[in-house]
């Protein structure tokens, strides 16, 4: 389990609501703080950080609602997941909250079920968008390096590592990548086999690059190299091995460095 808590502040009046979001935050991931009107969540915003914000939008105690809280947190923090509880569905709220930029909407009575699904949905967009700040200043431009051994615990280690890359910054695409996946896997198997024969005192070079319309892959290993241009001419025939087959399946694209102990991944996101 990680030591990271992500602070969530709850501005809630009605003991159902407030109920169900403490089941919900029932984790030891979250650190939770409740108050009851907007102009007290408004006060705790101004002065600290949190992760994510939930708030009904009618709120007895105070003048301000619940989404004149999102509007004014809005005007000065535009990355922030909000999550808004209304007492019935309305067109002018939905409108409202999400010109503002609401991450979720739940409607009273609030299940616990719906809870948990737009509090974990709000909680993955959170970190997606820290860690592209983090890696490239929140440009969709993001690049992962690494250089393994050819044994089998590095490569589902850094089969581990990608799953988990992929997730944060494709959090709503997440589980349409098993292609992808795939081919990694296929493409580090032929490395460590047929490149670095087996030798795990031999290295892989792997680098993988996300972008908003594509995901690059290249791996590389020590061995020898092969017959890059005739495992090309060989696309769909016979003579292709089983795996380049299956990758060259796989990807939109598929290339060779002249040696050919380089292969390079294309997928491109619809």
């Amino acid at each position: 389990m990680s030591n990271f808590q992500y602070r969530i502040l709850v501005v809630a009046q009605e003991a159902a609501s407030k109920q169900v979001l403490q089941e919900s935050l029932q984790n030891e991931e979250f650190e939770v703080e409740m108050v009851a009107s907007a102009e007290k969540g408004l006060k705790k915003v101004t002065s600290e950080h949190y992760d994510l914000i939930i708030s009904e939008v009618t709120l007895a105690t105070g003048k301000m609602s619940g989404l004149d809280l999102l509007g004014k947190v809005r005007e000065s923090n535009t990355s922030v997941p909000f999550i808004i509880i209304s007492d019935e569905a309305s067109v002018e709220n939905s409108v409202k909250a999400i010109n503002y930029g609401v991450s979720g909407y739940l409607e009273k009575p609030v299940s616990l079920e719906d809870a948990r699904t737009t509090i974990e949905r709000a909680i993955r967009h959170y970190k997606s968008r820290f860690l592209k700040n983090e890696l490239e200043n929140y440009t969709m431009d993001n690049a992962y390096n690494a250089v393994i051994t050819s044994s089998e615990q590095s490569i589902l280690k850094l089969i581990e590592t990608v799953d988990n890359l992929i997730e944060l910054l494709y959090p709503e695409e997440y589980g349409s990548f098993p292609d992808l996946k795939m081919a990694i896997y296929e493409c580090l198997g032929n490395a460590v086999e047929h490149g670095n024969k087996g030798n795990d005192s031999k290295n892989i070079y792997f680098r993988i690059e996300l972008k908003m319309d594509r995901i690059m892959v290249h791996i590389k290993d020590e061995g020898g190299g092969f017959d890059a241009f005739s495992a090309l001419r060989q696309r769909g025939e016979t003579g292709m091995k089983r795996g380049l087959r299956l990758i060259n399946h796989l990807m939109d694209e598929v290339s060779f460095n002249i040696k050919g102990n380089e292969i390079n991944l294309l997928k491109i996101l619809q």
